[in-house]
């Protein structure tokens, strides 16, 4: 916290006192843990509060394993502001029923009126989507809640579609070639020749499995540098001929295009406080994609 302080009041009058004050504070372990847990309490009164008090809201939730093998359901809520709602653990089974089950016993506790709902946005996984076993369905036929709609999030069809493209092939050489430049003095080696060539890129990230929000920048970079790639891996006596495949590259540059136009949407799709424009705007991006 003193580093932190060091550079926050650097150019205050009184930081020298400030500083000194802040070093006098005890922060034990446990002292750090009842902080932590009363700025947790406070977010959550907060949240409680915006949410009896807004006209309507929608949830956005995902379920995800924790590193005890658990699966965790995390619920976004979105109303003037996108918040985390809750992480709810599933602990014995994932059904639709079971999430559903979690979702309703949050927010009765709560005291929620769920006739604000308007719209839930979950993954297309049967146990969100089944017509009669997934999360959806028993939302639908209880009386508690409202007529809503339903979204699937727009990073999950990416990542289907991503499947389907036949373009496994790019990536799978791309980031083949950049994680053994990576390896051991290569990754060196390849940095200076970098520098020799003049390139305008310096260090590049080590990429096993590559989300669809960063694969248009990595692929922006390698096709950039297809040419220092082909020198550097000719120079090391390595197979370098689909480098030269004029259909592979192709492909390459197809999908850098269509990914760096995705993650260009996914960016926008994340923006805050969109006015009336921003939205034209938005759902015009949208329609291009149907």
């Amino acid at each position: 916290m003193i580093i932190i302080a060091n550079t926050v009041f650097e150019d205050e009058k009184s930081g020298t006192g400030i500083i000194s004050t802040l070093s006098d504070v005890q922060l034990g372990t446990s002292t750090m843990v009842r902080k932590v847990s009363a700025m947790s309490g406070n977010l959550t009164e907060q949240l409680d509060r915006d949410l009896a008090t807004c006209g309507w809201f929608s949830i956005q939730r995902n379920e995800s394993m924790d590193s005890s093998s658990t699966a965790q359901l995390m619920m976004f809520d979105d109303f003037s502001t996108k918040e985390l709602l809750t992480l709810l653990p599933l602990k014995t089974n994932t059904r639709g029923v079971d999430i559903y089950n979690a979702v309703k016993k949050f927010f009765m506790e709560k005291k929620v009126t769920l006739g604000k709902l308007v719209s839930v946005t979950t993954d297309g996984a049967p146990a969100m989507t089944g017509r009669h076993a997934g999360f959806i369905a028993p939302c639908r036929g209880d009386r508690d809640f409202p007529t809503f709609l339903h979204y699937y999030g727009i990073i999950y069809q990416q990542a289907i579609c991503a499947k389907v493209t036949g373009f496994h092939r790019v990536m799978t050489l791309v980031v083949k070639i950049i994680n053994g430049i990576r390896s051991k003095a290569k990754h060196r080696i390849f940095k200076v020749l970098l520098e020799e060539l003049s390139a305008e890129y310096g260090d590049l990230l080590l990429h096993r499995e590559i989300r669809w929000l960063g694969r248009g920048r990595v692929l922006q970079r390698f096709l950039s540098l297809l040419g220092e790639f082909k020198e550097f891996m000719q120079s090391k006596g390595e197979d370098g001929s689909l480098l030269e495949d004029t259909e592979w590259i192709l492909d390459l540059a197809f999908l850098t295009d269509i990914t760096g136009t995705l993650n260009h949407l996914n960016c926008e799709l994340q923006g805050k406080a969109l006015n009336k424009k921003q939205k034209d705007q938005l759902a015009t991006t949208m329609q291009t994609f149907k």
